[in-house]
């Protein structure tokens, strides 16, 4: 496994994955090198995300889980894949699975219900479903509850939140 880490700073902006290993040198570094001068900026909040509905509505909602969950539930999973234009598979498991959830689907979920989801969304599914929800999973947005079931990450459910807030193109 690895983990990713971004660096933002005035004209500096790294993105990196770093192996497990790395995270104890980079935790330590953090302890002793933070700079508590510097007022903590909060995540922005917002209060309603900008992604417009096929009439040109946004879709409404912010960034807690349950903020998010509320805005999928009165979504429909097509909608949803057409205005956030992922192409992925791995995304679209990610979207859909936490529409699942949302709509009060059981978690953790087995892919059998991710098929179902998908035929719901009028999508066709993953002709290889381990190989992309393998990618879900090394990309932090879907989690193994056992070898067989999943659920979506706090990492999932922030990407789906920044992305029903970002503009769509």
């Amino acid at each position: 496994m690895s983990f990713k880490i971004v660096i933002q700073a005035s004209g500096l902006n790294i993105t990196a994955n770093l192996k497990d290993e790395a995270l104890v040198t980079l935790m330590q570094l953090v302890q002793e090198k933070r700079d508590d001068s510097v007022p903590a900026t909060p995540a922005p909040i917002a209060s309603s995300l900008n992604v417009p509905t096929a009439n040109g509505e946004p879709l409404g909602g912010a960034d807690t889980e349950e903020e998010i969950k509320t805005t999928l539930k009165t979504h429909g999973g097509a909608e949803l894949l057409n205005q956030l234009k992922w192409d992925s598979f791995p995304e679209k498991i990610l979207l859909l699975a936490a529409w699942y959830e949302a709509r009060g689907g059981t978690t953790p979920w087995r892919s059998a219900d991710m098929d179902d989801t998908f035929k719901l969304a009028k999508e066709s599914p993953p002709s290889n479903f381990p190989r992309d929800i393998k990618n879900a999973i090394k990309s932090g947005w879907i989690h193994n509850e056992t070898p067989r079931t999943y659920v979506v990450t706090r990492t999932g459910w922030n990407k789906i939140g920044q992305a029903l807030r970002s503009p769509s193109t």
